[in-house]
């Protein structure tokens, strides 16, 4: 005898088979609890899946475009930056023109002194269209000077002229365009 034809007398008497009040009651609970159960709605992991998929594309991009990553982790080397330096016997200058979307944003010259003997205690210097007068240096014997899209006119091509004096002295050399 098959299976199926085993378990047919078995279906068949089943039905008849009356069930008990509290045989109902658990059963009927089982149904209720398996209905109420929370399901995740499909918005947010949509949503969710969405964002990941969007941050990893992200990643893949920035990895893969090595000109961005460079120009993001130097804090904004490359055609974003000109930098220009000079130096004489007692002084080094370093200039930094950073850009935003083409645009001049800030300006960061340091003026260090590297002569010989202890550095003055203030300075007047003249670099490209900025200067400034009784200016004392910090304990790295340097001056930080910054602007916003002002200061020195420098541009690509151009080579300026700094001028710093103290204590009756005079340095004057040029500051050049780094490639």
């Amino acid at each position: 005898m098959s299976q199926q034809n085993e378990f047919d007398p078995l279906f068949e008497e089943m039905k008849s088979v009356e069930l008990s009040d509290s045989a109902k009651r658990d059963s009927l609970a089982g149904i209720q609890k398996r209905l109420n159960r929370k399901r995740p709605h499909f918005i947010p992991s949509l949503a969710s899946g969405i964002a990941a998929v969007a941050v990893i594309v992200f990643l893949v991009l920035f990895a893969s475009n090595s000109a961005m990553f460079e120009n993001i982790s130097s804090g904004g080397a490359g055609e974003d930056q000109l930098v220009f330096t000079g130096s004489g016997e007692n002084w080094e200058i370093e200039y930094v023109v950073l850009y935003q979307e083409g645009e001049r944003e800030k300006d960061v010259a340091t003026l260090t002194y590297i002569g010989e003997g202890n550095p003055p205690e203030t300075i007047d210097y003249e670099v490209g269209s900025s200067s400034g007068t009784n200016n004392s240096l910090n304990e790295d014997n340097s001056l930080v000077i910054t602007s916003q899209g002002a200061g020195l006119k420098l541009h690509e091509s151009q080579e300026n002229e700094a001028v710093i004096r103290w204590e009756g002295k005079s340095e004057s050399f040029l500051l050049t365009r780094e490639e």
